[in-house]
């Protein structure tokens, strides 16, 4: 009898590893395929390439003075009769400064293509074409949209510079961010030599600790994690495919030290048989 007993309770117990166990195995083949054959080596492939940008797309918001935004904040609230005679008073109140422009409710606010011409006429006198420069107006602020082709990082810092000067020498406005996105043309053409170059990574990292078991590579099998969706593709906006001219996806912050090209990152997971 204690025979028995002790056979049914090992039975017992390796059914319950084999089920615990069964999960597991079931979650590892999300990330690496199964392998053809017991003998296998599991690798990850981490491929990363940067080629020069095609375009550059650069986003200026242009806004108002913080300090004539909430004069016109107090203004809008008088009966339009008091606004013009209550201006200086209004102006008393805030600083005993003399004050040399002419403060109207249309000049804070009118962000619109008259306003901005003088900016975007800055930017054709230093070989911008017309038709790469796209203005959106609003009530208040407003967005340059300038794409430059064959971008170089010296480049985009002049035409930024030339932006900033006009609008400097403009009443009341200012700019208050500046965001460039790089990006290529040709997208398949980049996944491509990142896909190679993981593939070319997972090969090695796999030939080495093959050499280091004494074993000879077989066939491989390859997938691709999910998250690399979320790693920028062809721009440098983070994830999925982008409009063509400034998109619906907000700008990266322009830095100055960004060189002007484009990086693409590849994972992939990849098993072999060995033998």
């Amino acid at each position: 009898m204690k025979k028995i007993t002790a056979f049914i309770l090992m039975s017992a117990t390796l059914a319950i590893s084999t089920e615990a166990l069964t999960p597991r195995l079931a979650n590892a083949q999300l990330f690496y395929p199964p392998a053809s054959d017991r003998n296998s080596l599991m690798v990850i492939g981490q491929g990363i390439v940067k080629v020069p940008a095609d375009t550059a797309d650069i986003e200026l918001v242009i806004g108002t003075d913080s300090n004539n935004n909430e004069l016109e904040s107090q203004l809008s609230s008088l009966p339009i009769s008091l606004r013009s005679s209550s201006t200086n008073v209004l102006l008393n109140q805030q600083k005993p400064a003399p004050i040399s422009r002419k403060l109207t409710l249309a000049s804070q606010i009118a962000l619109n293509q008259a306003t901005l011409k003088p900016i975007v006429d800055s930017l054709v006198a230093k070989g911008i074409r017309a038709n790469n420069i796209k203005v959106q107006p609003s009530e208040n602020q407003a967005k340059i949209l300038v794409r430059l082709e064959k971008p170089t990082s010296d480049r985009v810092k002049e035409i930024i510079a030339t932006a900033n000067a006009a609008t400097n020498k403009l009443d009341n406005l200012t700019i208050n961010n500046v965001g460039v996105n790089y990006a290529v043309t040709d997208c398949q053409a980049l996944q491509s030599a990142a896909y190679q170059s993981a593939m070319k990574d997972a090969q090695s990292r796999a030939q080495a600790l093959a050499t280091a078991m004494g074993a000879k590579l077989g066939n491989a099998s390859v997938a691709e994690p999910f998250y690399t969706l979320l790693y920028p593709s062809c721009s440098s906006k983070a994830g999925l495919p982008l409009p063509s001219f400034g998109g619906l996806l907000s700008f990266p912050s322009f830095n100055p030290d960004n060189p002007a090209e484009v990086e693409m990152k590849k994972d992939i997971f990849v098993t072999y048989t060995v033998q």
